[in-house]
């Protein structure tokens, strides 16, 4: 299973990656919209270089749907073997997506909602769809399309990540479901490890743990 952050703030994913248990992260326009990513950065290239560099699994870039080639000619010359790239799940998608994995990129087709959705990207032989599974609760029958999802993809080498995912409940289903590969933001990354019952025992273990240091201390 594989973890990864969902953001664009270079303080947040530092953070993330330090927590040990964070694997790689996810970009969209919008997130780079709001870290306002051209302040602290000469370009995307320079920015995705950073990620990189920070990073030992994967960086996910979105590119545009309307003008492509400017996006990914912007990510050339990366390392392309950990760089994968998301393609909105439209209809100009496809030929992108297509040139793209004829051309050995790592494709991502990100925005994906329908299992219908889900044939066309496996057919295309792209790596992952992204599906928005906060969105997906949010328009009702989320469960039952995540799994007709996956029923799709189950006999493709395409894999399902999970996005926009908001709470530890949604968390715990998309895993029970078999869905190994989800992206969530910090403040979710950070509450993974949190529980009273374990501070709680992790107290009494520290406190015994203590005698047994001070009697053996004794002996010497």
């Amino acid at each position: 299973m594989k973890l990864y952050i969902d953001s664009a703030k270079m303080e947040e994913i530092k953070k993330a990656l330090d927590l040990g248990y964070v694997h790689g992260v996810t970009i969209n326009p919008t997130l780079l919209k709001k870290a306002e990513v051209w302040k602290e950065n000469k370009s995307l290239k320079s920015f995705y270089s950073k990620l990189l560099e920070m990073c030992d699994g994967e960086v996910f870039a979105q590119i545009s749907s309307t003008k492509p080639d400017i996006t990914i000619e912007a990510l050339e010359n990366l390392d392309m073997s950990r760089l994968v790239i998301k393609v909105p799940s439209v209809q100009s998608g496809v030929m992108t997506a297509k040139s793209l994995v004829d051309r050995g990129y790592c494709v991502c087709a990100t925005a994906v909602y329908t299992p219908s959705q889900a044939i066309v990207w496996a057919s295309l032989d792209v790596d992952y769809v992204a599906i928005y599974f906060n969105r997906m609760e949010s328009y009702g029958n989320a469960a039952e399309n995540v799994k007709a999802i996956m029923n799709v993809l189950s006999k493709s080498r395409t894999k399902v990540l999970a996005a926009s995912v908001k709470t530890p409940e949604q968390l715990n289903f998309l895993i029970g479901i078999g869905i190994d590969y989800i992206t969530i933001g910090y403040d979710l990354l950070e509450k993974l490890i949190e529980s009273d019952s374990s501070q709680k025992d992790t107290k009494t273990f520290d406190e015994d743990m203590s005698t047994v240091i001070k009697a053996f201390s004794k002996l010497n």
